[in-house]
């Protein structure tokens, strides 16, 4: 009976295929080569966020500063501000380009990126409650850059406009974070109601088995093994991880299908 149980695919097929071909679309417009040869499998602890901070604003623009060094856009104009001060922006995009400098916006955590410079800086907000869960702080950071990173691309994910807070939560996992994301995606209340603040934690756009997904798809084209892999995941996620990855070896020909040509 239990057997039957773990090799039960993680999530339905038509996530799965959604998942898949969202993989193939990031490849195609982020940079296949900087998340092939750059981009590390980002773990919540001190080796990736180092630093001493001694109030909470330090404290946010701590995370911020690795968080959007790890997202390879450290070049971009991004300003982080505290939710309170969050002025409402439009969508607004970097001055108009020639295509040789919008290939320099993306993605690319190369050494000598010069700066990408515009008149209203992109803003990255947070919730100064957040700082108590440093891990939702840097999974909601990734998650609002790779919303600015679809934005100044200007190509919608499969499933369109309907689907891009889920698309940007998964461009963030193809960025790096997905241990993070997976780790922020639920939150037990608990039995003692002063130690639960809803502000704190992370609004997710995927589901926690959603994000175990993209984290097992992630590692898997990586080639990072499981026991890297799900060294800081909580740990009622290892066993769902497992069952993603068999789920994601099931489909050699969409694997292949993501592979770098050889």
């Amino acid at each position: 009976m239990f057997s039957l149980f773990n090799n039960k695919p993680l999530i339905d097929t038509h996530t799965a295929d959604w998942v898949f071909a969202t993989f193939g679309w990031a490849l195609q417009h982020f940079d296949a080569l900087e998340f092939f040869q750059r981009t590390q499998l980002i773990q919540p602890s001190n080796a990736f966020f180092p630093g001493r901070v001694s109030s909470v604003a330090e404290k946010a623009a701590n995370i911020f500063s690795h968080s959007q060094r790890y997202a390879g856009l450290s070049h971009w104009p991004l300003q982080l501000v505290s939710i309170q001060q969050l002025e409402r922006q439009p969508d607004c995009q970097l001055a108009p380009m020639p295509q040789s400098e919008l290939q320099h916006m993306q993605r690319n955590s190369a050494e000598g990126q010069l700066p990408v410079s515009n008149a209203q800086p992109l803003q990255v907000f947070y919730n100064p409650q957040q700082t108590l869960k440093p891990e939702d702080m840097a999974a909601s950071y990734a998650h609002v850059m790779a919303q600015h990173m679809i934005i100044q691309r200007g190509v919608l994910p499969p499933g369109g406009q309907a689907l891009f807070a889920e698309a940007s939560e998964l461009l963030a996992g193809f960025m790096g974070f997905g241990v993070l994301l997976a780790n922020s995606s639920y939150t037990i209340r608990g039995g003692c109601g002063s130690c639960y603040n809803a502000m704190a934690n992370r609004q997710p756009a995927l589901t926690e088995y959603d994000n175990v997904f993209v984290l097992a798809l992630f590692c898997t084209l990586k080639g990072i093994d499981r026991k890297t892999a799900t060294r800081y995941l909580k740990k009622h996620l290892q066993g769902p991880y497992k069952r993603a990855v068999k789920q994601i070896e099931a489909e050699p020909d969409k694997l292949a299908a993501l592979q770098p040509l050889r």
